[in-house]
Parts: structure tokens; C-alpha cells; sequence
């Protein structure tokens, strides 16, 4: 069996540290990346489920970065990990960005753990109905007898 990667995407290094180690309980592989290049890099080389974005970071930002995930790797299931409390911006991430989830800074472990597993969930149901449609679809439609 495939082991499952997710992705966490944060500037700084002790975000990155605390989740890596926190998470390390966990039945999939953490990637860390310092910025969304980095990201980019690391999801051409390693499929991932989830990635898990912090928005305000140097060079390309978080909105870049989940708009260029969401282009080229479209089922990856997109969050954001935030400290920006402003309503409207978390709004305007969910609604224009195709963000899955959104979680804050400072975070509950729990609710990441919880967060990230439902996630995976939802990324299998996607690819299993995807599946299921691609062979109805050879299998073309069946004769309903009438």
C-alpha cells in the first residue's frame, strides 16, 4: 500500500518543527516545505492528499501558491493554517480560492489531527467516485428493459 503524504507549507521553520513532531503519531508522511516554491517542487516529485498552506509568506504567497495547486494537481485537498482573524479575508480564501478547510494559528492539535484526517477521507471518496464513474462510462449504460 501507498503510504500517504500530506504536505504542510510554512515560512517559518518552527511551525514547521512543532506539526512535523506533533504529527508524527499520525498514519501518513508530514512534507515540510519553507515556501511555495519549495511546495511545488516537493508535490511534482511526491503525490500528496492534503496540503496545508500558512497565507502570508514572502515571495509567493498562500493564495498563489493554492491557485497554482488547484491548476495543476486539482484534487489535492486544499488548507489554509492561518493566524489572520479578519472575517473577510478567511471568506474570501474559502469562496474564490477553493479552499477545503480552514484552520487557525494558534492551532489545537486535535482539531489538525481531526482536520487533516477528514481530509484524506474526502480525497479517497473523490478518487473512488472518479474511479466508479470511469468504468460505468466504459462499461457504457445498462439496458433498463423497457
Amino acid at each position: 500500500m501507498e503510504q500517504t503524504n500530506i504536505l504542510i507549507v510554512d515560512d517559518e521553520r518552527g511551525v514547521l518543527s512543532s506539526l512535523k513532531r506533533e504529527l508524527a503519531d499520525e498514519p501518513y508522511n508530514v512534507l515540510c516545505a519553507g515556501g511555495g516554491n519549495e511546495a511545488l517542487k516537493i508535490l511534482s516529485e511526491n503525490p500528496c492528499k492534503v496540503i496545508v498552506t500558512d497565507v502570508k509568506m514572502p515571495g509567493m504567497d498562500g493564495f498563489e501558491l493554492l491557485a497554482g495547486i488547484k491548476e495543476s494537481y486539482p484534487g489535492v485537498i486544499r488548507v489554509v493554517l492561518s493566524g489572520h482573524s479578519d472575517v473577510r479575508l478567511i471568506l474570501d480564501i474559502v469562496n474564490k480560492g477553493g479552499i477545503d478547510r480552514y484552520l487557525t494559528k494558534p492551532w489545537d492539535i486535535a482539531d489538525v489531527k481531526a482536520t487533516i484526517r477528514q481530509c484524506i477521507e474526502l480525497f479517497d471518496l473523490r478518487q473512488e467516485v472518479y474511479e466508479l464513474r470511469k468504468m460505468i462510462k466504459q462499461q457504457g449504460r445498462p439496458d433498463n428493459g423497457g
